[in-house]
């Protein structure tokens, strides 16, 4: 294959690992802590392992240009931290299948930046392949078998729309620091970094102390396994991935998370899909099979840096 086309693989390989949350989630939050304990001890022990990557690789990675200081805590705090915030606020007075086809509703939003921001064309096909892919989504998370989805919040729908659009954010402030030749380490150590001191002040160290005394090695391995798993590697491959392609096609791409989340949900914890669900995920794989027949012209085109035998994705 066309190492061009390889890097159409990184939103999906990303979006299956985002898929994975709620696995983490569901495992801490039987050991007691909340949902907001767990996204910033994810945030802490994410930025320490980079930390110790970048220590052991290459030190000069800490550094950052001032002009970066701005974009880094919009993209930390907004697009990263706070967006997990919202997303929990959103599933809280909101149906979560509902709440799942709005955060997914940031590949629409994506559209719409990576036109403003970077001038990425609208074409007829991107748009088709985000609603088939979103169609499917909507299969996958069971909102049409859904009868009774409760009181409709108002400022739930806000929350959910607002989630995806602090999503797309996130994009957008990873492509502006790649194109400025950042290293995706360097990005993310910083996301994290910022990010897990944004949250400080939602986090309840009581639960994480009494987790961790009940559970000392399972527990460290759980908190371990959910940064890497959860934010290290695909927020790293996903940086990797917008520096290629535009933001459009790599939101599209990364759609596969709910799909993959009812996978997950099969294999580990029994629960089995209903037909259209099955269904849903065959469309969104469907979606995504047209989405990497897009031309990659953002890495073949001269202003993208430098040539593809040169854009060999690394970690630094």
């Amino acid at each position: 294959m066309d190492k061009t086309k390889l890097v159409y693989f990184l939103p999906v390989i990303a979006g299956i690992c985002w898929g994975s949350v709620g696995v983490f989630v569901r495992f801490l939050s039987a050991g007691g802590l909340d949902n907001y304990t767990i996204v910033c001890t994810r945030m802490i022990v994410s930025t320490i392992i980079l930390a110790l990557f970048i220590l052991v690789t290459n030190r000069e990675n800490f550094k950052i240009p001032k002009k970066a200081i701005p974009v880094l805590i919009v993209g930390a705090v907004v697009g990263s931290s706070y967006m997990n915030v919202v997303y929990n606020v959103a599933i809280l007075h909101l149906h979560l299948a509902l709440s799942s086809v709005l955060i997914g509703l940031f590949a629409l939003w994506a559209l719409f930046l990576g036109r403003i921001f970077f001038g990425e064309k609208i074409t007829r096909y991107k748009v088709v392949c985000i609603i088939v892919a979103l169609v499917g989504v909507v299969l996958v998370t069971g909102a049409l078998e859904k009868t009774d989805f409760g009181t409709l919040s108002l400022y739930g729908l806000f929350m959910g729309i607002m989630c995806g659009i602090m999503y797309a954010v996130n994009g957008v402030t990873t492509r502006v620091l790649s194109d400025w030749g950042m290293k995706a380490s360097t990005i993310n150590f910083w996301y994290f970094f910022i990010g897990a001191i944004s949250l400080l002040p939602l986090c309840n160290w009581g639960q994480v102390a009494t987790y961790l005394s009940n559970e000392p090695v399972t527990g460290t391995l759980w908190l371990i396994g959910q940064s890497f798993v959860c934010m290290i590697f695909p927020y790293v491959i996903f940086t990797i991935a917008l520096r290629n392609m535009e933001i459009a096609v790599a939101g599209t791409l990364e759609l596969v998370e709910p799909a993959a989340a009812l996978m997950w949900g099969l294999v580990l914890f029994g629960e089995v899909p209903t037909p259209l669900m099955v269904v849903g995920v065959v469309v969104v794989i469907v979606a995504i099979a047209a989405t990497m027949r897009t031309p990659n012209k953002r890495m073949k085109s001269p202003d993208a840096g430098a040539p593809p035998s040169e854009q060999a994705p690394a970690l630094e």
